[in-house]
């Protein structure tokens, strides 16, 4: 795994570097600048007479751009520096490296209007860095550096590569308050910042470097920071004894369908037969059992009486309470119905069932309708999977926007209050736990979004409760697989094309290639 932290979390990485391990800020300012300019010099491998120009700011940022500027022109390359602001106003470790250049007599041009640069659009560089803001932007930015930024962005046909976050993203959040480089690479010092993996910002970052400062692992692993990527290794695929049983493997019963949502039921019950489970029964209300039947083959199928709106309901209950008692585990929600009798079912059925669940879809409306049994908590056992929309229902105060930029803070204040596993699905998505921790997935492409891939998720974390995982380590290792999956056959045709069910029909093949990556690790 590796940190995903806010502008403080890193400040106070680099605070604790430079005074207690007694790394020099200049050391690290220097480490980043070579880092930086080794990337722009791989970009210029195959062109000859590069020309670069470097945009920069006062600050430790601008300091790096500067150090960038030094390494590539003792290799040769011609570069052009530019500064938002007289040397009076720089200080500390960006003005030794500013002393540097001029002591090199390498060229510094000072930027007091946007016309000092138009005559750039005549001879556009090979490669622009972006040295201009760091870690510390907030709010949207004012000024000749708006007005700069706008004029990269819209008259410079280039290759811009941003130092540690495009210039005018707040490193802390999703959210692009104003005028913002749209950088074609990021290299991040260190660790990745919230801003390099969360949308809209992400549009911003383009491809992301990591680049190692000197900052020690120890420091860089401290468990002040909540936030964790998810990489390959540290997944752990099921494991199936040679001599093991159906049984073994557990039972699961899945609630799900009703009429005109056959295929939500079928994707989940199909996706946890799919994942490994030993044994699935889906209940469904009589109407629809027949086209279960057909569409099912693996997984058994139980039909439920049901309501006069071909739901399940209260007239339910006796044959589902038999379902419950036989079932290791419950998946809950696909394609159910929202009507207040199947609302007051989900709600019967959670305040009853004590054993692994998964709550999705219309399960997970009911909830948010009848909070009282949510507030009961802790709920060790469950698994909440909402997208944001769905999300939102639990906060009715909350904007779509304030639900989107603050995911993170409310996702682990809702797990840690109600004491379980939250999935909340989006891009990217994300698993938080009742003690705050936050495990960020990697994987995953827009070809994901497409109806039933939700349900096949659910079935995915259905069939790994089943083999005994924890619900925190159920959810998100089906929500690595589910992503890797969609990515894997994305490899080999379009987004454009993928289906829910490609990502059950093909998930052998998927977790195949994951286990070979990481054998080679």
């Amino acid at each position: 795994m590796i940190k995903v932290v806010t502008a403080a979390e890193m400040q106070e990485k680099d605070r604790f570097t430079i005074n207690n391990i007694g790394v020099p800020g200049v050391v690290l300012m220097e480490n980043a600048g070579r880092a930086v300019s080794r990337v722009v010099q791989d970009k210029l491998e195959n062109v000859t007479d590069p020309l670069v120009y470097i945009f920069c700011g006062k600050g430790n940022n601008g300091g790096d751009g500067f150090v960038v500027a030094r390494h590539l022109w003792n290799e040769g390359v011609y570069v052009r520096v530019f500064c938002t602001e007289e040397v009076a106003k720089i200080s500390g470790d960006a003005l030794i490296n500013y002393n540097i250049l001029r002591n090199m007599n390498i060229p510094i041009e000072y930027i007091s209007a946007i016309d000092d640069v138009r005559e750039l659009e005549n001879e556009p560089p090979d490669i622009l860095v972006d040295a201009l803001l760091g870690t510390g932007t907030k709010g949207a930015v004012r000024g000749i550096t708006a007005e700069l930024i706008n004029f990269i962005n819209q008259n410079l046909e280039t290759t811009v590569i941003s130092i540690d976050v495009p210039s005018g993203l707040n490193a802390s959040s999703p959210e692009v308050a104003g005028k913002a480089i749209r950088a074609d690479v990021t290299v991040s010092m260190a660790l990745p910042k919230r801003c390099h993996l969360f949308y809209p910002a992400k549009n911003n970052v383009g491809e992301l470097y990591i680049a190692d400062i000197g900052i020690p692992p120890s420091v860089l692993s401290q468990d002040n920071v909540m936030l964790d990527m998810l990489e390959d290794y540290d997944i752990v695929l099921p494991f199936r004894y040679a001599d093991s049983h159906k049984y073994d493997n557990g039972k699961v019963g899945v609630l799900a369908g009703s009429n005109g949502y056959t295929g939500a039921a079928a994707l989940a019950a199909q996706a946890t037969m799919k994942m490994g489970a030993g044994l699935v029964i889906i209940g469904v209300p009589e109407s629809i059992n027949n086209v279960l039947e057909q569409k099912l083959t693996e997984v058994i199928t139980r039909p439920l009486p049901e309501t006069p709106e071909k739901t399940i309901g209260q007239v339910s209950k006796g044959r589902i309470k038999d379902l419950l008692e036989w079932s290791d585990v419950l998946a809950i929600g696909p394609g159910l119905g929202r009507s207040e009798e199947v609302q007051k079912t989900v709600i019967d059925i959670l305040r009853d069932f004590d054993k692994p669940i998964v709550i999705d879809a219309d399960a997970l409306l009911a909830l948010a309708n009848h909070r009282e049994i949510l507030e009961s908590g802790p709920h060790p056992n469950w698994i909440l999977t909402p997208h944001l929309g769905e999300f939102r229902r639990f906060f009715p105060g909350e904007t779509k926007t304030s639900i989107a930029q603050n995911r993170i803070t409310l996702a682990q204040d809702f797990a840690e209050k109600y004491g379980l596993t939250l999935l909340l699905k989006g891009a990217p998505a994300l698993v938080a736990m009742p003690d705050r921790r936050v495990y960020l997935n990697s994987t995953g492409n827009a070809g994901l979004a497409s109806g039933g891939t939700g349900d096949v998720l659910t079935g995915f974390i259905a069939g790994l409760l089943a083999q005994h995982y924890d619900p925190d380590e159920a959810a998100y290792t089906a929500n690595f697989i589910h992503g890797y999956a969609a990515d894997y056959l994305v490899s080999k045709t379009t987004q454009y094309t993928l289906m829910a069910g490609e990502l059950i029909n093909h998930l052998g093949e998927a977790m195949n290639d994951l286990a070979e990556k990481q054998q080679k690790q």
